[in-house]
């Protein structure tokens, strides 16, 4: 089907032409300024909940954080949240980048030439310069394309899909590394000040050994044995103030705030019993997930490809329209066309046939990698539970230990006050105190860390069954 041409100029009907030209234009302007407005609208309430939370993150100097702040404050600064957040803007660009076929296409050109004497147009030949001119503006709108437009912007919705269950999945890893840094440092401040009482301790019983000597009843050896212990014991306090620090690197590096101002952390470091039942927390990773939603949408998205790959060989049907001016200034002349036009493949040296093949190869690997996810995942949870009913376990032997230790060292220090014991004996019921508080620490810790693990596994980041806090 050809276009209808007129280049002589009639009136009538390069008004009509023009008109047309101008509707389609005015049309394609007020969806445009609706999707602008749209994009606005959203804008200011993205900014107006992102200053709440900004607000919301923000470190005083000296402030005792809670787990929650550290939750918000992760959130807001995380650059791996904020890349992941950027995935998701740039999916929704994607998608109205596949609908732009959607709206007319409309083009301007125009351009200017100096012609020398002894040129010619139209025929006439003047040996002064003059000036050649020619302005035009052309509309194209797809009228139909068998749904290769509709397909992509269907491919690119499940990929803005995907883009928000990664956001997720950022989101559950960045939170689960703050929580572990959190209880962390919890877990080494306890240690810090089981190191600070030992230390305390031994300078007690080096004071002691001090007095024994000066009165004759002990013998050297046992102040020494005394200075030697003070000294191990000020090499832990030290080791552990470090450790201290580094955990609070750490904290700030999972925070996205490696600059922040000195602050506390409230002390959440207590039993607390998990009641989410096994069979119940599979199903809920299954089911929430955001890396396994990502993977099944990326699957959606990718045999979606397939049924665009296989519209590699349909028609393509479109309209135009367009307007001319050209002359030399003095003398314009005018024209418009209009029509309609097809497009049928005929050969493409088999492209069609190669990408339909490497479409169904991705939609293979997606779903041997969902597979491998789910497996993983059952994995994951069935460790999880294991190793948090075994620090359960430990929790109250340690507990009991604690309590033997603490007898043990009351009756070696009062031994050897009485004159009856050694200063070995004291040094190893201190050194037992101390190994059983530590081993009580890391209970509570890896029992918090296995509750982390089982809320990060399952993709949810808050207890999803009753908590009951025990001793």
């Amino acid at each position: 089907m050809s276009p209808t041409q007129n280049n002589k100029g009639i009136p009538m009907k390069k008004k009509m032409c023009l008109a047309s030209i101008m509707l389609t234009a005015g049309v394609a302007g007020l969806l445009l300024t609706q999707h602008t407005l749209q994009a606005e609208t959203i804008a200011a309430a993205t900014t107006e909940n992102e200053n709440k939370e900004a607000s919301a993150a923000v470190i005083n100097n000296g402030e005792i954080l809670t787990l929650a702040k550290v939750v918000a404050i992760t959130r807001q600064n995380q650059p791996a949240i904020l890349a992941a957040r950027g995935n998701v803007n740039a999916g929704r660009s994607r998608i109205g980048q596949a609908e732009a076929p959607y709206y007319p296409q409309i083009n301007g050109a125009g351009s200017y030439n100096r012609l020398s004497p002894g040129g010619t147009i139209y025929g006439k030949t003047d040996n002064s310069a003059y000036n050649q001119l020619t302005g035009g503006l052309s509309a194209s709108q797809m009228l139909y394309d068998f749904g290769k437009t509709t397909t992509k912007v269907e491919i690119q919705k499940s990929s803005l899909d995907s883009a928000r269950a990664d956001l997720n999945a950022a989101d559950d890893s960045a939170i689960f590394n703050a929580k572990l840094a959190y209880y962390n440092i919890l877990k080494t401040a306890r240690n810090k000040e089981v190191a600070t009482e030992t230390v305390k301790q031994f300078e007690q019983h080096l004071t002691q050994a001090k007095g024994f000597f000066e009165a004759g009843v002990k013998p050297k050896y046992d102040v020494t044995k005394a200075e030697v212990d003070l000294s191990h014991a000020k090499l832990v306090q030290i080791q552990v103030e470090n450790s201290l620090r580094l955990a609070r690197v750490v904290l700030n590096n999972a925070m996205g705030l490696p600059n922040a101002p000195d602050y506390k952390l409230e002390d959440t470091l207590t039993s607390v019993k998990f009641t989410l039942p096994y069979e119940q927390a599979l199903k809920l990773a299954q089911d929430h997930r955001p890396d396994l939603k990502s993977l099944i949408l990326k699957k959606q998205a990718a045999e979606r490809s397939v049924d665009l790959a296989q519209k590699g060989d349909s028609p393509y049907l479109s309209g135009n329209a367009g307007a001319t001016y050209n002359g030399d200034g003095d003398t314009m002349g005018s024209g418009w066309n209009a029509g309609v036009s097809i497009t049928v493949p005929i050969f493409n040296g088999h492209l069609t046939r190669h990408q339909v093949d490497e479409a169904r190869a991705n939609v293979d690997i997606l779903a041997a990698n969902m597979t491998a996810l789910q497996q993983s995942i059952h994995k994951e949870v069935e460790q999880s539970y294991l190793n948090l009913h075994e620090a359960e376990e430990r929790i109250a032997t340690t507990k009991l230990a604690i309590q033997q230790a603490e007898e043990n060292s009351q009756i070696a220090s009062g031994r050897y006050s009485a004159g009856v014991g050694s200063p070995v004996e004291v040094t190893d019921a201190d050194t037992l105190l101390v190994q059983a508080k530590a081993d009580h620490n890391q209970a509570l810790y890896d029992y918090r860390i296995a509750q982390t693990s089982i809320e990060q596994t399952i993709g949810l980041t808050t207890d999803n069954g009753q908590t009951t806090k025990t001793e």
